[in-house]
């Protein structure tokens, strides 16, 4: 990691790009109604301090299922003698659009839109691009985000002779690459840990719990700025651990934490995602959701934030893109 670090700072000397910056470029992640019966027994509401992704300001209009329809899916759900934690994730599936309609939409996707990164120096804002192509867990799922990155306005004065950045970073099935401003570069293996941890620890993989042999645990109820908050920790099969907040109202994933130790022998650097679902034109895309804005902070500070601006589903994507730095 410190490889690239350097060669980050030597091209583009003047935006004090730490290594938490990069931390956070690395590892982008690159997400209504009644609550049932076991769920409700559990335990009453606790309150918690951090803030949690925004409800809809107004009511959604889309095709995903509506509240009436997440109504009678409870109870269809409630007569499967599920687990707490089993019968949350089934209807928040069923709040993205099913599990049929999810593995149709995401089996290759792609997402545009900007990024804007911290620094000490002031922000970096730039186009993002995300690549996706679906496999069997998702921790083989094919991956490769481009980020084209320039200082910020409030920025210009100090680095008016700065050139942009050109960073690409994929997963292939088997190894992390990466290259910056056409270049290959060779990603240590905090690099690695980082980038991957998107396919093991953001949203999809909660929906995708049964395909990947996680577990679930249900941790209560937890109220959460005034939003109450089904808490759901999952295990991956490899033996990562996530925690969840859905919305007992909407049952989308509001945000997850999770921890990553990218250097033997250093402490684990925390990461927490928070997700956002307006504006809702955007958000539902082939009868499926996505959050549309995600905020990421790493060990309490703010690193990233990403906003969509379109969502491409079932697209024709050249496998080989996830091999190679080409642009097709």
């Amino acid at each position: 990691m410190q490889r690239l670090l350097l060669k980050l700072r030597s091209s583009y000397p003047s935006t004090g790009l730490h290594s938490s910056t990069l931390g956070a470029v690395l590892a982008i992640g690159l997400v209504a109604l009644l609550l049932t019966p076991c769920l409700t027994r559990a335990q009453r509401p606790q309150t918690r301090r951090p803030p949690v992704g925004q409800e809809p300001e107004k009511k959604d209009d889309g095709k995903v299922p509506n509240e009436k329809e997440l109504e009678k899916a409870k109870k269809q759900e409630e007569a499967k003698k599920l687990s707490p934690a089993e019968a949350a994730i089934e209807l928040t599936i069923i709040a993205y659009g099913g599990r049929k309609q999810l593995g149709i939409t995401r089996a290759a996707f792609q997402e545009t839109g900007t990024i804007r990164l911290a620094t000490d120096q002031g922000d970096l804002n730039g186009d993002y691009l995300l690549r996706s192509i679906r496999k069997d867990k998702s921790s083989l799922d094919l991956l490769r985000v481009d980020l084209n990155l320039s200082p910020s306005d409030s920025g210009q004065s100090q680095n008016q002779n700065a050139p942009g950045i050109k960073y690409v970073i994929g997963y292939n099935g088997a190894s992390v690459w990466s290259a910056q401003n056409g270049q290959y570069v060779n990603p240590r293996s905090g690099a690695d840990v980082a980038f991957r941890g998107q396919l093991t620890h953001e949203y999809m993989t909660l929906l995708r719990y049964k395909e990947d042999g996680s577990k679930l645990e249900y941790g209560g109820l937890e109220t959460v700025v005034g939003v109450d908050t089904f808490v759901i920790d999952l295990t991956t099969a490899e033996g990562e651990k996530t925690r969840y907040w859905l919305s007992t109202k909407t049952y989308r994933v509001l945000h997850c934490e999770y921890e990553l130790k990218l250097v033997e022998g250093q402490p684990a650097t925390k990461y927490r995602i928070d997700y956002y679902y307006t504006p809702f034109s955007i958000a539902v895309v082939q009868n499926t959701l996505f959050p549309v804005r995600r905020e990421m902070k790493q060990d309490g500070k703010f690193v990233q934030e990403i906003k969509l601006t379109n969502i491409q589903c079932s697209a024709k994507l050249d496998p080989e893109i996830f091999q190679h730095l080409q642009e097709q």
